[in-house]
């Protein structure tokens, strides 16, 4: 039997009417009348008792409902079945601000060795949260949790500064970039009067991308912004404080597995590797 014909049941069932499933199924009315009618002639009984408003089950059709349904699972199940994608053998993720270009780097190094890889970006405590479920393998983090089960390791320690889009800049920030609690206490401390921000924000690219080209200034990486600064695009915030940013690495203690291991050894070897060379992030 045709798919489309026991769809097309199915979508009379739950919608009550040819008219209502024919726009659940986008397609015409005359399309559905004709699809019940090509299936009443094969299952040899009406399915469907038709009134002027809307469509009530025979005692055949209830009996086809479990029919119908079953015919769909069965084919979405061999579907599944062929489609079926290889696990990955690791789990990564990063908080946005450190997508690029740790979490990119990190995985072509995996790439290039044949290890599969899953890569996921979003908000820290979030990740923290499937990282404790066992859905992650390894997170990258600027706010890490301290759990029994989890193995917390500092990576790297970036420094943050504030730069402006023109020299000579007042020690004031017209854009607060939100890099987490220890941050906005800090930051608080150093700059009590908010007045002056304009944008806030928790996303540190598209800070930087509404500095370059609408003016400002703000907090951010000093190996990101480094390329502007040597170029002339921003400029350094003379006598403005500077505040630590560590980068850690977050996995499950059980974590012994070989691959995994190897890929945290992949991970130092890039840290080590970007801190000899600002440039490349």
């Amino acid at each position: 039997m045709d798919l489309n014909l026991a769809r097309t049941f199915l979508a009379v069932v739950y919608e009550g009417s040819f008219v209502m499933a024919a726009e659940r199924l986008c397609v015409t009315q005359t399309a559905v009348t004709a699809r019940i009618k090509n299936l009443e002639e094969q299952v040899g009984t009406e399915l469907f008792i038709r009134k002027p408003g809307g469509a009530t089950l025979t005692r055949a059709g209830e009996q086809f409902i479990p029919v119908a349904q079953n015919l769909l699972n069965t084919w979405q199940n061999a579907l599944k079945q062929l489609q079926q994608i290889p696990e990955p053998q690791l789990r990564l993720a990063s908080e946005f601000s450190l997508c690029n270009p740790w979490l990119g780097s990190w995985c072509s190094e995996l790439l290039q060795q044949q290890i599969t890889v899953q890569s996921t970006i979003g908000e820290a405590s979030l990740l923290l949260d499937s990282l404790e479920a066992g859905k992650l393998d390894v997170l990258l983090t600027h706010h890490p949790r301290y759990r029994p089960a989890l193995q917390v390791e500092q990576l790297l320690e970036e420094k943050l500064i504030l730069v402006a889009s023109s020299a000579g800049q007042l020690p004031q920030p017209s854009i607060y970039i939100d890099w987490g609690l220890e941050f906005s206490r800090q930051y608080s401390q150093a700059f009590p009067d908010p007045s002056s921000v304009r944008l806030h924000t928790n996303h540190a690219r598209m800070a930087l991308d509404f500095m370059l080209e609408h003016g400002g200034s703000g907090y951010f990486r000093t190996h990101v912004v480094r390329q502007y600064l040597d170029s002339g695009r921003l400029y350094p915030v003379v006598a403005a404080p500077e505040f630590s940013l560590p980068i850690y690495v977050v996995y499950a203690r059980s974590a012994g597995e070989q691959r995994c291991q190897y890929a945290l050894e992949l991970l130092a070897r890039l840290a080590d590797r970007l801190a000899g060379h600002p440039g490349l992030y």
